[in-house]
């Protein structure tokens, strides 16, 4: 089934790596570094789908171009240490095609360009054996952003700290929610979760499902490697698979307890004969497989024909205008969620001026001005949503993190009880293996509780609930639409027969190299 995976790393000079050499290498072709004379040739490489470049509408010619693209960011950088370039390595679905596998792959590289305004070569790579499974797409970006002068600031944002932290946060959620997408309009039922383990063991917790609680509990295997697997692939037997095996049966045996305590308190289980996720390596969705807010497409030049992927799979194109209207529901609908949650909150003065902004929209038709006042309300709207919405997660954490800790408690004292040293038939070694394996988990979870803790703090919900307080002031304060006399729209003067059509540019269409 399909499986989350995104990776992000660097490339720098100071690790003797080169912008030019992986690019050349991703993409299978042949280029050149104009620094050091040397000439990556990768035409014969196998496995390389397609390869595309994509940049912003204001970003040169050359930017769709990889020979030229990525030997002008190289000469960008002038520090012998500088990171020449950050990649993002995103699995894609095998359920898909490969057309839409390819389009997939170009709306994700989309959506990080539109974001950050880099330029980035996407190289679709297919696994490795006629059987395999591991379809990626490796998107090799530019640490620069690119506008009609070239190369402008980097992409700190993207950089370890704070803010790094939140920016990959933002990407995982975007490959989740956008592969779900994909997936759904293909017709298939099964998801994606960019969520770890532990997140996805608290959600079900908070939606009172134990026994999926316990099974995403599970202790997670280790990654074989490419050795290990080819040498498994043989009949080899191997430490590591040893290892792997020892903990798919300890995840196994202690979902079959669970199921088996949660028969005798007269509690669901699951069918018989169904699979436990512990056993198959289920992944469990997340609640929602929309594209997230801000996701639209936007307006990219490429080296491949937009509107023929858009439209393949009738997808909505990027020229589509923005439905306001459906903000406007989007933003009321908020509203009254917001005012169930904290009838504190005078919500009054927002809710009447986002429904006069819809009967002006019906009546008038759409503004520049209406979509300026529309779109701020609707983001102050939002934004103060999520924060209660924050606040709120931050309690259920705190309450599933005590649950998920009392669980791992409760098993630490089950197996101590059920297992004591020399009463059973695991030798010595293995059992200090698998007691330590609990006690590990156990103090996971005591490190969890702890954390969930601090989080959930009077002082921390008291900083939140201060913010709730401002932006809820600050939307209120909003000038109300009808005060607003640039929302009316000016009536459309009729043009002279003798006065000439005003031209419109010509569309730049795409480049193909």
């Amino acid at each position: 089934m399909a499986i989350f995976h995104t990776a992000i790393k660097t490339f720098s000079r100071s690790r003797g790596q080169s912008a030019v050499a992986a690019a050349a290498y991703r993409g299978g072709l042949l280029l050149a570094d104009m620094l050091t004379g040397q000439q990556h040739d990768y035409r014969r490489r196998s496995g390389v789908v397609e390869s595309f470049c994509l940049a912003p509408p204001d970003a040169p010619e050359w930017a769709l171009d990889p020979r030229e693209l990525w030997a002008v960011a190289e000469a960008a950088e002038r520090r012998k240490d500088s990171t020449v370039a950050r990649e993002f390595e995103i699995s894609l679905p095998h359920e898909l095609s490969e057309e839409e596998r390819a389009h997939l792959a170009f709306v994700l590289a989309d959506s990080l360009v539109g974001r950050y305004g880099f330029a980035v070569q996407a190289s679709i790579h297919s696994p490795g054996t006629p059987e395999g499974l591991n379809h990626h797409v490796h998107i090799l970006a530019t640490t620069r952003r690119i506008g009609s002068e070239g190369f402008g600031d980097k992409t700190r944002e993207l950089d370890v700290g704070p803010s790094g932290k939140v920016e990959v946060q933002w990407i995982r959620e975007m490959v989740a929610a956008t592969t779900n997408a994909h997936l759904e309009a293909a017709g298939l039922t099964n998801t994606i979760d960019h969520r770890s383990l532990a997140e996805q063991a608290r959600s079900a917790m908070e939606r009172g499902d134990d026994l999926t609680a316990a099974a995403l509990s599970r202790e997670p295997t280790q990654h074989l490697g490419k050795r290990a697997t080819a040498l498994a692939g043989k009949g080899v037997d191997t430490t590591r698979a040893r290892t792997n095996d020892q903990i798919s049966e300890d995840n196994q045996e202690h979902y079959d307890y669970l199921v088996l305590k949660a028969g005798l308190e007269g509690k669901p289980v699951p069918p018989a004969g169904q699979e436990s996720g512990a056993r198959r390596g289920q992944v469990f969705n997340s609640d929602t497989a929309s594209l997230p807010v801000g996701m639209e497409m936007k307006g990219v030049s490429g080296v491949r024909l937009q509107h023929v992927l858009l439209s393949s799979h009738g997808l909505p194109d990027h020229g589509t205008p923005v439905s306001l209207a459906e903000r406007i529901v989007d933003a009321l609908s908020d509203v009254e969620e917001i005012s169930r949650a904290r009838a504190d909150l005078a919500m009054e003065k927002t809710r009447a001026g986002l429904s006069w902004a819809q009967r002006l929209l019906s009546a008038q038709g759409e503004s520049v001005e209406l979509r300026q006042w529309i779109t701020m309300a609707v983001l102050q709207v939002r934004a103060l949503k999520c924060l209660i919405i924050s606040r709120a997660r931050r309690l259920l954490n705190l309450k599933s993190a005590t649950r998920l800790r009392h669980m791992a408690e409760q098993e630490w004292e089950r197996f101590n009880a059920d297992y004591p040293m020399g009463s059973s038939g695991y030798s010595h070694p293995e059992w200090t293996q698998r007691r330590g394996r609990r006690l590990s988990v156990l103090e996971t979870r005591t490190a969890e509780l702890k954390l969930a803790q601090e989080r959930a703090s009077e002082q921390e919900i008291g900083l939140i609930d201060a913010d709730i307080a401002k932006k809820a002031e600050a939307l209120e304060a909003m000038p109300s639409p009808p005060q607003c006399q640039a929302l009316k729209p000016a009536a459309p003067q009729p043009l002279s027969r003798d006065a000439p059509a005003p031209r419109r540019p010509a569309p730049r269409g795409p480049t193909f190299h």
